[in-house]
């Protein structure tokens, strides 16, 4: 057996990052900007693994940058790179970055694929384009000194537009809801997308703050907090899911009550055993 906190993931990207959002919220102003970087997060929530996301091509891999937010992971347990960037943006050198990491950081476990599908959506080959970048990917981390995984990011609202047969290259998804007022449809959604996907390790995305709302950006309500946070406890109880993913730290030390809920609620579970 594991705990639950052994299968938490901090969705890590750059401080700053989403100020924008933040910005269009309902926040005081000077509570508009955080400064929280992907390890603080980590260490806020008390949480063991890490996805580092370039966004806009940031950290630039082999930067300096790059490798100091490395060097800050050195205590996490499992750290995924991000080899797609934010919305799909790729440099192309991410993947033999990430088997350079490899080399040196014995906890570098893999690459992870933020939005991938972003440039394909509308295309009519989307899903054999896709294909193709994922098996180019993966060929690249192939190289790599021991085993990497691969997963992707997913929206469980276009569970219909992708193809099972284009995820051959990949070990697992990450199935996230985009509008949290879809959260009461998450669990109908994840027993068909379950079903579908069988073969693929499932790990499920857990937002503080709801960046899509069309009319005004605002935290997660605490009531639809608890509805996304205790059906991913209660499936990885039942090991229907490998994970559990918190995003981000970039909207993190503003005062955010969904923050401050997630906080004790991971205080609460987070010895909860669980499957390995």
């Amino acid at each position: 057996m594991a705990f639950a906190r052994d299968k938490f993931w901090m969705f890590g990207v750059r401080a700053h990052q989403d100020d924008i959002h933040l910005g269009r919220s309902r926040l005081e102003p000077h509570r508009k900007r955080s400064r929280i970087t992907p390890a603080e997060g980590a260490a806020m929530l008390d949480i063991p693994n890490m996805l580092m996301i370039g966004c806009q091509g940031q950290p630039v891999p082999y930067s300096e940058d790059a490798y100091g937010y490395a060097d800050s992971f050195v205590r996490m347990n499992k750290v995924m790179w991000g080899a797609s960037g934010s919305s799909g943006f790729r440099i192309g050198n991410e993947e033999k970055f990430i088997c350079d990491l490899a080399e040196k950081y014995p906890n570098i476990t893999g690459a992870f694929l933020d939005d991938l599908f972003h440039h394909f959506r509308g295309d009519p080959d989307a899903n054999e384009k896709m294909k193709a970048m994922l098996h180019e990917i993966r060929t690249g981390l192939d190289k790599a000194c021991r085993p990497m995984e691969m997963y992707m990011v997913w929206y469980i609202h276009e569970l219909d537009q992708l193809d099972p047969n284009s995820l051959e290259d990949l070990d697992g998804i990450t199935i996230w809801t985009k509008q949290s007022e879809e959260l009461i449809y998450l669990e109908e959604r994840f027993e068909k997308l379950e079903k579908i996907y069988a073969g693929k390790k499932i790990m499920l995305g857990v937002y503080m703050f709801d960046f899509f709302d069309p009319i005004i950006a605002h935290p997660i309500r605490n009531e639809l907090m608890e509805v996304q946070c205790e059906l991913a406890l209660r499936l990885l109880k039942e090991g229907r899911i490998a994970g559990i993913i918190f995003e981000a730290n970039s909207v993190m030390g503003v005062g955010l009550e969904s923050e401050k809920w997630l906080r004790e609620w991971i205080d609460k579970v987070k010895y909860t055993e669980v499957p390995d």
